[in-house]
């Protein structure tokens, strides 16, 4: 260990009486560095969390891409779903049906969308079925069960916007249908409000035979959806228009990634805070070492040397603050991911628990952003330090 090294340790647990007071400053900005990192690391992680986990969510519950017809209904036509199919990158394609109804059992009646699929197609919907199947039946949302009192076995009424004009008003298409499955995809939105029934069956309760309004892609790359759908437009009649998941949910990320950017600058204010409290202990230990730093350029020390002192000092406050703030806040976050202690309302939120996803880079970046402004902090005071006038202070 040099003497730069050997005094910025020496000066960081100084034992005088009247320096306790600039330890003691230092030893809390250890603790400010440990709770900023360890707090950054944390947020950053569920953030992150709660970003992949509903990409996830909306990914399998909802197509990749959605082609419609400008007249909205349309005839269910194989040519053109083919012709889709042929496309690189596809990974399934299915007709679609859906709508806005109501749905009531046990004299308890709630809006809902009526998905009518092909159900030797679609198979994301399957992976969430909890009980039952869906076969000449419909599928309930979990939470739409309860709020119905219904489960599987049991009836509902489905009322659709499709029906006559009498001398007595409209008439709504009214029809019961066996419930044969409850499905579970973890977003309160989705499971209060979906449900599915086969195309055949809807096609036989209703007067829309061979009629769709959708034709629902799956992608092997979901990530891939906008770029598809513009490829789509160069190969799809002119009557047709595509849209993706990731531009119908844009909003909604765009959001989320600049709540996740604003959480980010203001829990580094914490950090920023505590290098400030490092440049005033250094700033003091500057004007207490006065006569030290005079003996250490007259004994042939340079200014870089005393300038290196109060860096190297900052330095090992930086790195304790920011190592131990990692250790903490990686502990915490995976106790977080393991044991779930923390519940959501479903509500209110997409999902019920909290989720955790650490990155190795935002961990880096996190700590060395954090040991950068730390350091940063000690330039002006070791600056201060190089440029005392050792003549002057030798002389008293």
């Amino acid at each position: 260990m040099n003497f730069e090294s050997f005094l910025a340790f020496r000066y960081i647990k100084s034992s005088k009486n009247k320096e306790k007071f600039i330890s003691f400053s230092a030893l809390m900005s250890i603790l400010g560095i440990i709770v900023g990192v360890a707090a950054l690391i944390i947020v950053m992680g569920v953030m992150n969390g709660f970003d992949n986990e509903l990409q996830r969510k909306i990914v399998d519950v909802n197509p990749h891409v959605l082609v419609k017809n400008v007249s909205g209904l349309f005839d269910y036509n194989q040519t053109i779903i083919n012709r889709i199919n042929s496309q690189k990158g596809v990974k399934t394609v299915s007709p679609l049906l859906v709508t806005q109804g109501m749905i009531s059992s046990n004299n308890i009646s709630t809006g809902v969308v009526i998905n009518g699929i092909d159900i030797s197609k679609e198979q994301n919907i399957k992976r969430y079925i909890t009980k039952g199947k869906l076969k000449g039946g419909v599928v309930l949302g979990f939470e739409l069960s309860k709020i119905l009192g219904v489960g599987v076995g049991g009836n509902v009424r489905i009322i659709l916007p499709f029906g006559k004009t009498t001398p007595f008003g409209f008439a709504p298409l009214s029809f019961k249908e066996k419930v044969v499955g409850i499905f579970k995809s973890g977003m309160y939105d989705y499971d209060s409000s979906f449900v599915y029934i086969p195309l055949k069956e809807l096609w036989a309760k209703t007067s829309l035979k061979g009629k769709i309004n959708t034709i629902a892609v799956e992608l092997n790359d979901p990530f891939k959806a906008n770029k598809f759908t513009e490829h789509l437009a160069g190969v799809m009649p002119f009557s047709f228009y595509a849209s993706s998941w990731i531009k119908l949910n844009s909003n909604f990320f765009t959001a989320l990634k600049l709540e996740k950017f604003a959480m980010f600058i203001i829990l580094m204010l914490v950090v920023i805070v505590a290098a400030f409290n490092i440049t005033s202990s250094l700033m003091m230990l500057v004007m207490e070492k006065t006569k030290d730093i005079a003996i250490l350029r007259s004994f042939g020390a340079t200014k870089k040397n005393i300038k290196n002192i109060f860096i190297k000092q900052s330095a090992i406050i930086g790195a304790v603050g920011v190592i131990v703030g990692d250790i903490l806040g990686l502990a915490l976050s995976f106790l977080l991911k393991k044991y779930h202690f923390i519940k959501l309302p479903s509500d209110v939120y997409y999902i019920t628990t909290i989720p955790v996803e650490l990155s190795p880079f935002m961990v880096v970046a996190i700590s060395a952003v954090a040991f950068l402004l730390v350091v940063a902090s000690s330039l002006y005071p070791a600056f201060k330090a190089s440029k005392l006038n050792i003549i002057e202070v030798l002389r008293q």
